[in-house]
């Protein structure tokens, strides 16, 4: 499945269990425009993955860097990325932000708009995998609703908020299930929008993705109460860790480290609900 033909996709050769086929940087912007945006740099030391976006840069300008959260194999270049390219370097946290000599990075906000020469790129907070994931919402017009690219239509970009495929994981405590829920329920409503992940293949609708991903989240949940139950009725108590296993086992591939904070974020949401 193709890009629009105001993206361009170029994919990491870092691929791994957690990167899938490696992390996408996009450069944004049609091929008669002056200027792009480039989203996610990627990870340090692939001198290689540069190369191969400067090239599709090519002699246009590069008006800023934007990263949807703080993982390192979204972030690690972006140092390098904003030196190259003389860009500064823009996330939700002012962590991630890096300015161009004495002039200041300012943190990305929700409901922001990036124009693009015809082009309109919005930002939406979506936290949950981190706290400072976003996504950014690419559409053909000032008024938010026109083709992003010749007949392809809005796309959304949303880092590893949602995956191009399989699941994404919470990296709680930072990241929490309560968040996460909001901000699939959040993406759910941009019915016309493609999806455009940092991990995997493009999807036709993030509107459809969110719903999948809600409904597995919410099985999930269900489990856990259910595991939960079954705990109490035996007088026994279950921790972020034995319940991580007994929901993944060992057949997931999933290392403990991660299956914990998936099971930590799923009782902080029962606690929030006031259900533990």
């Amino acid at each position: 499945m193709s890009e629009p033909s105001a993206v361009q996709r170029i994919t990491c050769d870092n691929p791994s269990p957690m990167t899938l086929q490696g992390t996408n940087t996009y450069v944004l912007g049609g091929d008669q425009a002056q200027e792009v945006v480039i989203i996610d740099p990627g990870p340090a030391d692939h001198p290689e993955h540069l190369a191969q976006v400067r090239a599709v840069v090519g002699s246009r300008r590069v008006a800023q860097i934007l990263v949807t959260h703080r993982h390192a194999d979204h972030t690690g270049a972006a140092a390098r990325f904003g030196e190259a390219f003389a860009a500064p370097v823009r996330g939700h946290s002012p962590e991630q932000c890096l300015g161009r000599g004495e002039q200041p990075a300012a943190p990305l906000t929700d409901g922001e708009t990036i124009e693009l020469g015809g082009l309109r790129l919005s930002v939406l907070h979506t936290p949950g995998h981190t706290w400072d994931s976003v996504c950014f919402w690419l559409t053909g017009d000032a008024d938010g609703d026109g083709d992003a690219g010749e007949g392809h239509g809005p796309a959304m970009f949303t880092g590893d908020t949602i995956l191009g495929e399989g699941t994404t994981m919470l990296d709680h405590p930072d990241g929490t299930l309560t968040d996460y829920l909001q901000s699939l329920e959040r993406l759910s409503e941009y019915a016309q929008a493609r999806l455009l992940p940092a991990h995997g293949p493009a999807q036709s609708s993030a509107a459809e993705a969110a719903r999948r991903y809600l409904a597995h989240r919410l099985e999930r949940l269900d489990q856990v109460r259910e595991l939960l139950r079954t705990a109490d009725d035996e007088g026994a108590t279950l921790d972020a860790t034995a319940l991580g296993e007994l929901i993944y086992g060992q057949r997931s591939g999933l290392p403990t480290g991660i299956t914990t904070k998936i099971a930590a974020a799923q009782l902080q949401h029962l606690v929030h609900l006031g259900e533990r």
